[in-house]
This record gives C-alpha cells, structure tokens and sequence, in this order.
C-alpha cells in the first residue's frame, strides 16, 4: 500500500454529484444508532487502543457520524474535516500529528473539541468504486501509523461496506426492486429527520394498482406479476436516486420526495400514470394499466411520518373513491386529474 498523503487532489465535480449520488441510494444518513455499527466502533477503538472512532459519512456540506465514540456530536461541517479528504483517494489517509500538517493545523476540529492531534482514515468504497466516507481512528496526542494499521483499518472499511450492502440487498423488495416496508419507514423517518433540520420540501405520495386483484383473478398470478415489476421498473426509472420508493402492501406503493413541492411531484405523478399506461402484456394486450395516487406534503415542521401517512392514505382514498386512476391532493374531495377507466372497467368494458 503506498505512503499516504495530506496532498490529495480534489475530484472532478461531475465524480462528486455522481459520489452524491451513490451515497444517496443507500439511506443511510439520518439513520437511528445502530448496534451492529456500534460493536464495529467499539472493536475498532479495542484493536487501536484511541479515545477516539467514527464511522462517517460525507454529505455535501457536512459529514454525519453513524456510530462514534469520543466525537460527542453526531456530525460536524465538512470543511475542515480529515474525511473528506480520506474519500479523495483509495487508500488510508494518516496524519501522525495534525498540528505540524498545513491542511488541518487550523482546523476547528483541532484547535477545539475534539482536539484532534493524530488521525487515521479509511475510505468506505461502494461497489462502483465511489468513496461514501470513511472509518476513522482519532488520538488527542500524536501518533505513527504502521503500514499494517493502515491494512487493518481498510480491512475494517470492508467490513462495513459488506454490511451496507447486505442491508441494501435484504431492504430490497425482489419483485419491484423498491424498498420492503420496514427498510421503507426507516428510510422515510431518517427523510423526515433531515427535512426537519434543514427546513426545506418534502412530499409523499401513495398509490396502488386499480382493481388488481380483478386482474390477478382474471389472468392469473404469474401475470399480476409481471405487471408489479412494470410498475417498478417505471417508477424506478422515472423518480430520482434519492427518493426513497417503498412497496408498503401487496399493490400498494409509497414515494418520499425530499424537497420537492408539491407541485413539481404533482408532475411526476402525471409522468407516471403516462408511463404506466404504457405498460403491455402479452397475455392481456387490451389491458391498461392504471393506479389511484394521494399526494401529501410535509407542510407542518412537527408533522410525524406516521401522521403523514394518514394525510397521504385520506388522499389516496379520495382518488380512488373519485373513480379511480386519478391524483388527489391532500384535503382536496375532488381529483387534481380526471379519473378515466381503471384497467379493470376496460376489461369489463371489453
């Protein structure tokens, strides 16, 4: 592994948004503590014998911490901080003391708490070779670091990089590709936690399939399956990496838009009932797909993700109770969308 070096050139900004991205699609900033990241931390902190470990995550602006010890915040501003320009490079950055390094000597996280005098990162590597963040070792005095530290840390980088994307494989709802209802409501309360720091838009909305069950009855379930994975697919492709798209029942759909108003996700609504109009099935080529939608935006800063999908599930109800194939708004009785044939009634109709 070669020496590493404070000098790390800054990546191309197209490289960033696409790291933004990437760091995007796992969900994880937000989150609640967990304890499988906590006995990584903690192992870490036993094997390095530190006061001081995190496992970061860098945002645009910030770095958000997902287990720490030692750190005593749960995320701080990313300029100045030694991780963002761990994630610069492919190798463990080390700085054996950072008040004699010019990139970090006037670093608010040296100068004050937690007064960091020797450091140690790993990036966290996904699969595509984007740098999410790092694991990092931190002591107050300074400190050298073997060859083989920097080996066992990245070893432990690793690790943690397995876990994430075990979890992004097991939250993963095979048929559609869109998140399981639990990974789904985690996901959406860490949304809600980040749109109530920042004050800015977020938007819900739920849909489900008309008369789908109709349709399983008629054609059977192999093809009610296959309308489930169109329905996926285009809602997959249609959204961006970081909504949060969830399959909360059997036909029964949820999209987290962070900041979006409501407006710009009225759109996309309409974008999507175009594209599921679209879908074709070979056993029912006289079939057209359709699906109800409530909208509901995060208009009140307290308002919990569980109220809100109350709000959301009352304007689904009305599009549906509208006849179908329509978008409500929430707190409107009547469609922002008229309601045409569901795919049912055209088969009845037929």
């Amino acid at each position: 592994m070669p020496p590493s070096t404070t000098c790390r050139p800054r990546m191309p900004a197209e490289k960033e948004l696409q790291r933004i991205a990437a760091l995007r699609q796992y969900q994880i900033l937000d989150t609640l503590p967990d304890k499988e990241f906590d006995m990584i931390t903690q192992t870490v902190k036993h094997v390095f014998d530190v006061p001081m470990v995190a496992i970061s995550f860098v945002d645009t602006h910030r770095q958000w911490f997902k287990s720490e010890i030692g750190m005593g915040v749960c995320e701080t501003d990313r300029a100045g901080s030694f991780c963002t320009h761990t994630i610069e490079g492919p190798d463990p950055m080390a700085i054996p003391d950072a008040l004699e390094d010019p990139h970090f000597r006037s670093s608010p996280l040296v100068s004050g708490p937690p007064r960091i005098r020797a450091y140690l990162g790993a990036p966290l590597a996904s699969p595509e070779g984007c740098n999410l963040g790092a694991i990092c070792v931190m002591d107050h005095v300074p400190r050298q670091f073997s060859r083989r530290d920097r080996d066992v840390l990245a070893h432990f980088a690793n690790l943690i990089m397995e876990r994430l994307e075990l979890r992004r494989a097991v939250a993963e709802d095979v048929l559609t590709g869109a998140c399981t209802r639990r990974a789904f409501e985690e996901r959406f309360a860490a949304a809600m936690r980040q749109h109530q720091r920042s004050g800015s838009d977020l938007t819900l909305a739920l849909f489900d399939i008309d008369d789908f069950k109709a349709f399983n009855d008629s054609y059977g379930h192999p093809a009610g399956d296959r309308v489930l994975r169109s329905v996926g697919r285009c809602t997959r492709s249609t959204i961006r990496r970081s909504d949060i798209f969830g399959r909360v029942g059997g036909d029964e759909f949820a999209i987290v838009l962070p900041d979006t108003s409501l407006a710009e996700a009225e759109e996309l609504l309409r974008r999507l009932r175009k594209r599921f109009a679209a879908i074709r099935l070979a056993e029912a080529p006289d079939v057209v797909v359709t699906a109800s939608f409530g909208l509901a935006g995060a208009l009140d800063p307290e308002v919990s993700p569980r109220s809100l999908m109350k709000i959301t599930d009352k304007a689904l109800y009305a599009a549906k109770a509208s006849g179908k194939n329509a978008i409500c708004l929430q707190d409107q009785e009547r469609p922002l969308t008229p309601p045409r044939a569901s795919l049912q009634r055209r088969i009845d109709r037929d």
